[in-house]
């Protein structure tokens, strides 16, 4: 434990936290800036680095590198349409551009328990946009280009720059017109499902839709790669739930679904009681287990209510203890001393 404690850095590179998972004895932790664009290891069997990307609010001025911000607020008023007397127009985005027809689609954005990015990808030849509709915000993991940046060579131009990638919290109703180059990742659920109006072009769907299986691709305007095969660390966002929260972007708690595959009961199936168990008996002892689930993300209930840190380990580990390891072992011991 000592050994996993010192092994975390605590310094923040750019918009990166980096988290050095602990290594054998006698490798020392590769220094942030050697793997900032590199992504080389120092020795090989050294463990891979964890950095997590800054949560931040999307605004207008923290995107301008990205992209085109959109809200409420009308750019470049002015435009003169005769027939809209009581309209404030604003003038086209001259700098969007979806070649020579736009496809829309409105997509739907369910949580998910992974964290890690997986894909990062770009597009030359058209201004993807997203637009969220509904009342729930959404995650955005934006970079900003590479392509035409000096001070990288041709290589690392076709690679995306960790210290310049930013987890952008967009708010319901807003949306972002990104750059061609910009790369980025679907957008993510911040607990409850988003709702997504998206601006794409045929050629990207379809080479999209065109994949057997998800891996890199470099056709049809789309160049995805998968980030393991080119950086030696994992690239991950926080949970955003608190962080919205916070904002008042969402209600809170945040429901969230806790059965499932990854979720409490992992691995467990239910078997009703068949009649007659009892043989008989006039008098039957049954235990009865308090299985107490909580909510994800919605601090203490009951051990140490007062903690509020995030992530919050104590209150966490006690009740996902309690419910995925717990209710295992005494269903073992239960079958042990013959308890139907």
């Amino acid at each position: 434990l000592a050994q996993a404690i010192l092994a975390r850095v605590a310094c923040r590179a750019g918009s990166i936290i980096p988290q050095v998972v602990p290594v054998s004895p006698g490798l020392a932790a590769m220094p942030a800036d050697e793997l900032a664009i590199t992504g080389k290891r120092r020795r090989e069997g050294e463990e891979r680095e964890v950095r997590t990307l800054e949560l931040v609010l999307a605004t207008r001025e923290n995107t301008k590198s990205i992209g085109y911000f959109v809200d409420d607020t009308v750019t470049n008023p002015g435009l003169g349409i005769p027939f809209y007397k009581t309209v404030l127009e604003g003038a086209n985005y001259k700098e969007a551009t979806w070649k020579d027809q736009a496809c829309v689609r409105t997509s739907q954005i369910h949580w998910r328990e992974d964290h890690s990015v997986t894909w990062l990808e770009r597009h030359m030849e058209m201004t993807q946009g997203f637009i969220l509709v509904g009342k729930n915000p959404g995650l955005f993991v934006l970079g900003e280009p590479t392509h035409d940046r000096e001070d990288l060579d041709e290589k690392h131009r076709a690679l995306p720059d960790p210290a310049t990638t930013k987890a952008y919290i967009l708010p319901p109703g807003q949306g972002i017109i990104i750059k061609k180059g910009t790369w980025h990742d679907f957008p993510v659920s911040c607990g409850p499902p988003v709702s997504a109006f998206i601006l794409n072009t045929e050629e990207v769907v379809e080479a999209l839709a065109s994949m057997p299986a998800a891996g890199p691709m470099n056709h049809g305007d789309c160049f995805k790669l998968r980030m393991s095969e080119h950086w030696d660390f994992t690239l991950k966002f926080p949970d955003p739930r608190p962080f919205v929260q916070k904002l008042g972007l969402v209600p809170t708690p945040i429901a969230q679904p806790l059965m499932g595959p990854d979720g409490y009961g992992a691995g467990m199936q239910r078997a009703e009681v068949a009649s007659g168990w009892g043989n008989g008996a006039r008098v039957l002892v049954v235990p009865v287990v308090n299985v107490e689930v909580f909510t994800p993300g919605c601090g203490g209930p009951a051990i140490q209510p007062h903690l509020q840190s995030v992530p919050e380990l104590a209150n966490k580990g006690w009740r996902d203890y309690g419910n995925r390891r717990g209710l295992q072992r005494l269903s073992h011991m239960f079958k042990e001393l013959g308890i139907p």
